[in-house]
């Protein structure tokens, strides 16, 4: 599906005027807005024809996480992509205001959203806004380092004639951005065909990372604090499904193996035995069926060997640090995913650079036997869905 995620360097609804820009220079594209908050961004969504706006749309000037629970309508990660996928095949047009890393949920932010849907980037930054040169960057380098492409940084409130102070910005932009820099209003054809398909940004791109190999960002990982538990031979299974499901908003994505010896540990446990994995298991079990978590099951997942548990509101693959798990504990896709990051960041290629650049990401040395093995997994599964 082509499509391209527009996003603003903050409030204001810089992202609908874009997108209405875009929507009427292609009237075949598909316009889908996440979410859009405050009277401004209302105003601009107006302006968009075609967008399925559901009821995303809040009178609160906040971000959309916060507006939306105000409004009483909280985001559904899952109900988003199903929106984008309602589109079928058409050029899809995503817009999210508040900028690339405002939740859209306390577990989702539009940058995840970007990510799933495998979009380039278009960054909107009101011409107008003293830190307009400052926000572009700030959201081409946060998209860059969750391995997004960048198609363009359109400069949107574009004055007629704009001052020599915007003149020069708008160059100096162009000089350090590492995407092509244009103006809404100004802009007398939009190359959606070559940006959906990445191209315009390709060549940028790969000139900036040669030039100085960008950072990587990991998201910190969030350890579960560990409690005594009661011993899961004998505890009700409600208090269990509560216990488990505290655990998992904390560490998920998670293998279930990890959330089944932590909480095996915290009871007194030494090891977790088949006997001791099943009530807890179950409890996952039930928590599924309630849909308080998504369970994927092993076979869903080249390779894993293990369910994979999170949160509905959190995205299906988060790369963050390693933290106190082992590297066998960091579900494969989550490793794939960091893979495609060093190689779109760094250009590192070839299996043993990249094996080298994933511990050295996770702080570690040695590539152990186990290490190695494990690694070659996480690879294959990136050449599989690359």
């Amino acid at each position: 599906m082509p499509g391209l995620f527009i996003v603003s360097t903050g409030a204001g609804g810089d992202e609908l005027l874009l997108a209405a820009a875009l929507r009427a220079a292609r009237p075949d594209s598909v316009a889908f807005v996440a979410a859009a908050a405050g009277p401004e961004a209302r105003r601009a969504l107006e302006a968009v024809p075609g967008a399925d706006v559901g009821d995303r749309a809040y009178e609160v000037g906040a971000v959309p996480a916060v507006a939306s629970r105000h409004a009483g309508r909280p985001l559904d990660p899952a109900a988003l992509m199903a929106a984008a996928r309602a589109a079928n095949g058409a050029p899809l047009l995503v817009t999210a205001g508040g900028g690339l890393l405002a939740p859209l949920t306390p577990r989702y932010a539009p940058r995840d959203l970007a990510s799933e849907l495998g979009f380039p980037v278009l960054v909107a930054a009101p011409a107008t806004s003293s830190d307009a040169l400052n926000g572009a960057r700030l959201t081409a380098e946060a998209a860059r380092s969750a391995g997004l492409a960048v198609a363009a940084i359109v400069l949107t409130r574009w004055p007629d004639p704009p001052t020599r102070v915007q003149l020069d910005e708008r160059a100096l932009l162009s000089e350090l951005a590492g995407a092509p820099v244009l103006t809404l209003p100004g802009t007398k054809e939009w190359p959606l065909d070559d940006w959906m398909a990445g191209a315009a940004c390709s060549t940028a791109a790969t000139a900036a990372r040669r030039a100085a190999p960008a950072a990587v960002a990991l998201d910190p990982y969030r350890a579960w604090e560990s409690r005594p538990m009661g011993d899961p031979r004998a505890t009700p299974r409600p208090k269990i499904m509560a216990a488990m499901l505290e655990l998992v908003a904390a560490e998920g994505p998670m293998t279930a193996t990890r959330a089944y010896s932590l909480y095996n540990r915290a009871s007194g446990g030494k090891k977790l035995t088949s006997i001791a994995r099943a009530p807890l298991s179950s409890a996952i079990y039930w928590l599924a069926q309630e849909r308080k978590v998504v369970l994927t099951r092993k076979d869903e997942v080249p390779w894993q060997g293990d369910d994979l548990v999170r949160l509905p509101d959190s995205p299906a693959v988060r790369v963050r640090e390693l933290g106190p798990r082992a590297l066998d504990e960091v579900p494969l896709d989550e490793i794939a995913a960091l893979v495609e990051r060093l190689r779109s960041a760094r250009g590192v290629s070839g299996e043993l650079d990249l094996k080298r650049a994933v511990l050295g990401a996770y702080g570690l040395v040695r590539l152990t036997t186990h290490a190695d093995e494990y690694l070659g997994l996480a690879l294959g599964l990136a050449e599989g869905t690359a």
